[in-house]
């Protein structure tokens, strides 16, 4: 049979070590307990304490967690967490917020009344972005959402009424914001839309880059130009959350070298409300932005649905839902418990904060690009997929490593990339590797 025509056979692939395992090797996900990474037990052991008292007088519990435990319910109503302790969700946790925030961003103030502590990501964005859809309006709002991300902002933007616009992240400038091509992108959705909404992911999913300064004042000064609402999805961008982005090539099978990127002199993680307070007026008090930080997959908070968001110079007629509708998203209160124990800083020598620094500091995911021959173009072509699927297919076939395609995420045109998960253990993360790398340049071969 020719090559190339319908029902072509896909070409042998030359073995690959390591063997194949009996269960697939998952190397995609951004859960970190599902990953492998054990929990931080002290933080559990507070929790515990908190839902059962009685652990308050155990001996087996060490005294760092049982002491804090009592401090969380002495704030609680009737002193546990039955009931709603509005006071606790309204006043107390949000007061602790601010303060970390303010202390994460060099003294920039924070207002406690401009958290909203909430649930997790997907259930909370199709609300924010539902407050800025005009239902009697015959052209409907419009958001622009980065690709490659996670599909959760797109998905968000159709539940709420809106239309997302897809905008291409600079993958040669290491993932940054190309303001110049966003403005096109904005210029071609005003033919079907009213655009409003800018999302940004920093760090990013699952590309694991972190935005500059100076890229980051760009895109302010876009959002100003074009009376744009930001939202600034900042999962996890502080305490409890580590940016360490995975450099490695795929053409030498050998080579895999963890980068640290995010947190280093030349990556540093800063805030959009930072970046805004220190552009000075008129940016400081006009530009609208939504920050959004959740624990939900972090090490520290996976399992519970919590986080926050932070609203900053919202317009009242946006801000006044936040504050009346009992429809948000709450977090159930040991999820809260969780927030609070994370936001207050620990003494010196604080038991949480030695286990806080013990587990594996990286981000969740990198995505290193695949550069395929045209056979294997053609190939996936003939089978109806989208090539890095194919690839997929093909590894884990060949080494049961199981890995994610960009295309899920979204991907400027033309290119191919994997998603690679950061988060398991150092032996498992190098096994997942170098079969990747082996498995690589056998296939480039076979489809050359």
């Amino acid at each position: 049979m020719a090559e190339g025509t319908p029902g072509t056979a896909v070409p042998a692939m030359p073995p690959v070590p390591p063997p194949v395992p009996d269960a697939p090797l998952d190397g995609s996900s951004d859960d970190a307990q599902a990953m492998g990474l054990a929990p931080v037990t002290i933080l559990r052991q507070i929790v515990a304490a908190c839902t059962y008292p009685e652990l308050l007088e155990d001996l087996a519990v060490p005294e760092g967690a049982r002491c804090r435990a009592r401090r969380i319910l002495q704030e609680m109503e009737a002193g546990n967490i039955g009931g709603y302790n509005h006071e606790h969700r309204a006043l107390g946790v949000p007061r602790r917020v601010a303060q970390f925030l303010q202390r994460r961003d060099g003294g920039v103030p924070r207002d406690p009344h401009s958290m909203v502590l909430t649930s997790g990501t997907s259930s909370i964005l199709p609300f924010v972005m539902s407050l800025l859809v005009d239902e009697t309006s015959a052209c409907p709002s419009g958001v622009l959402v980065p690709v490659p991300a996670p599909p959760v902002h797109a998905g968000a933007a159709g539940l709420a009424g809106a239309v997302a616009v897809p905008y291409a992240l600079a993958e040669e400038q290491g993932w940054a914001v190309d303001v110049g091509m966003v403005r096109q992108e904005l210029r071609r959705a005003r033919a079907r839309c009213h655009p409003k909404v800018l999302c940004v992911v920093n760090p990013g999913d699952p590309t694991g880059h972190v935005l500059s300064r100076q890229n980051m004042v760009d895109i302010i000064q876009l959002v100003a130009d074009e009376n744009l609402l930001q939202l600034a999805d900042e999962v996890g961008a502080g305490g409890g959350c580590w940016g360490v982005a995975l450099a490695f090539t795929l053409s030498s099978p050998d080579l895999w070298v963890p980068q640290d990127r995010a947190f280093d002199a030349d990556h540093p993680f800063v805030s959009f409300k930072r970046v805004l307070w220190e552009m000075g007026a008129p940016f400081c008090s006009t530009v609208q932005v939504i920050s959004f930080y959740f624990l939900s997959k972090s090490i520290a908070g996976n399992g519970f649905r919590v986080g926050f968001l932070e609203l900053v110079h919202v317009e009242q007629a946006v801000v006044r839902p936040f504050q009346v509708a009992q429809s948000i998203p709450r977090p159930c209160v040991l999820g809260r418990i969780l927030l609070d124990i994370l936001m207050e800083p620990p003494d010196k020598g604080d038991p949480i904060q030695q286990a806080l620094e013990e587990p594996g500091q990286g981000g969740a995911r990198a995505c290193p690009r695949l550069q395929l021959p045209p056979r294997a173009l053609r190939q996936a072509q003939e089978l109806g997929l989208e090539p890095d699927v194919f690839f997929c297919q093909q590894l884990l076939g060949a080494t049961g490593v199981l890995l994610a395609p960009g295309s899920e995420f979204g991907q400027p045109s033309g290119t191919q990339h994997v998603v690679v998960s950061l988060l398991p253990p150092a032996a498992t993360l190098k096994r997942i590797l170098l079969a990747l790398t082996h498995f690589h340049a056998t296939f480039i071969q076979a489809f050359s």
